[in-house]
């Protein structure tokens, strides 16, 4: 008989942490075109059944597809229509294997990110990608540590088009912002979320000020002058804001080295981020699901750095940060093969909820995204 870590239902007494004993009793089964026959199980405590497949990242799932794929093809600039193509999938399923492994890849980073044991400056700084039309302009501030590049938290902010622009243009986005509302001072409120966020990971300590690295946008300013752990530090909580100009040559030697160098690769490695191109979101929510599982496998997937010390097994960014080897190979492992990751035992920051949750407001659309029930147990 199989045994399970936890009862699967959210309001029963072995939901954090199941007995010794057998708590899970057999309880029929059913049958699947997918995975065949499958055994049912009721809980002693609250007599919710359940079966082997609840804690599986296929639960609900009718058509199995290879997840490993889908990450490798996703971080290496591949277009999801390319994608589902090449998979021979349509784009709800490939959108909804996404999803998945995005919940389960922040789940995993919030256990990561409590077992941290480094400190280091951190750098943040807003990308800038558009949603839906050019009319729409998408900042997004990412936390990141400035030696290991190191990614701590992301949030988004929908904001307007700026720039020169023809009378036409002009004319259009007035009508554009007239019909479709957004939001007053998003970018002073996705600044603030990263920034807090990455106070609470590692807050200033005696000989131990916590170093903030951007550039010399002045809404960056005006947020650290309003937030209570700067008004009120002392000598032993010290906030050392840095700021750097963005005209600097983007090198090794620049202080803002790590922003540049993830620009740079969200720029390169993910189609609805490149110049120029077709690809771009059509739905935040869903572009902030593949942000995440992208940016989440930079942490724990990708090399360091690629050259590393002859017959040396190259480090990832997260065991750089800080984080202990064998959590880092937990994560790899779990990504795609692991027990699924359940809301109600998660911690996660407001961003990362927000992700989970697609909370996340498309311009124009005031229908709210689909989630199924699974996802919010």
């Amino acid at each position: 008989m199989e045994s399970f870590p936890f009862c699967p239902n959210p309001h029963c007494v072995w939901h954090s942490n199941a007995p010794d004993f057998a708590w899970a009793k057999p309880k029929g089964f059913y049958t699947t075109k997918a995975f065949g026959r499958v055994q049912r199980y009721q809980c002693s405590a609250c007599h919710r059944t359940f079966s082997s497949q609840t804690f599986s990242l296929a639960y609900y799932v009718k058509r199995p597809v290879a997840l490993p794929d889908i990450v490798a093809r996703l971080v290496s600039g591949e277009s999801l229509r390319a994608m589902s193509r090449n998979l021979a999938v349509s784009l709800n399923l490939l959108s909804n294997r996404i999803d998945r492994l995005t919940r389960q890849a922040i789940a995993l980073h919030s256990i990561c990110l409590a077992s941290r044991a480094g400190y280091d400056d951190i750098c943040i700084d807003g990308f800038v990608s558009f949603d839906t039309s050019q009319y729409f302009p998408s900042e997004i501030p990412i936390a990141i540590t400035a030696h290991s590049q190191f990614i701590l938290d992301f949030s988004h902010a929908s904001r307007r088009r700026s720039g020169t622009m023809t009378a036409a243009q002009k004319a259009k986005a007035r009508e554009l912002y007239r019909r479709i509302p957004l939001e007053r001072g998003a970018l002073a409120r996705s600044f603030r979320e990263t920034l807090v966020h990455a106070l609470q990971l590692q807050p200033p300590a005696p000989y131990r000020p916590f170093v903030l690295i951007t550039d010399e946008k002045p809404d960056y300013q005006r947020v650290l002058h309003r937030l209570a752990a700067f008004r009120t530090q002392t000598e032993h909580t010290r906030l050392v804001h840095w700021t750097i100009s963005s005209k600097l040559p983007r090198t090794l030697s620049n202080p803002l080295f790590s922003s540049n160098y993830i620009d740079r690769e969200l720029r390169k490695d993910l189609a609805h981020h490149h110049r120029e191109t077709v690809c771009f979101n059509r739905n935040v929510a869903n572009g902030m699901m593949r942000l995440s599982l992208y940016l989440l496998g930079h942490n724990y997937l990708k090399p360091f750095r690629i050259r590393a010390h002859k017959g040396a097994h190259p480090r990832t960014h997260a065991e750089a940060a800080g984080i202990p080897v064998q959590l880092v190979q937990h994560f790899v492992q779990a990504l795609t093969g692991g027990i699924r990751a359940f809301l109600s035992r998660c911690t996660l920051s407001e961003t990362m909820r927000r992700t989970w949750e697609k909370r996340w407001k498309t311009p124009g659309k005031t229908k709210a995204e689909y989630i199924p029930k699974y996802a919010l147990a």
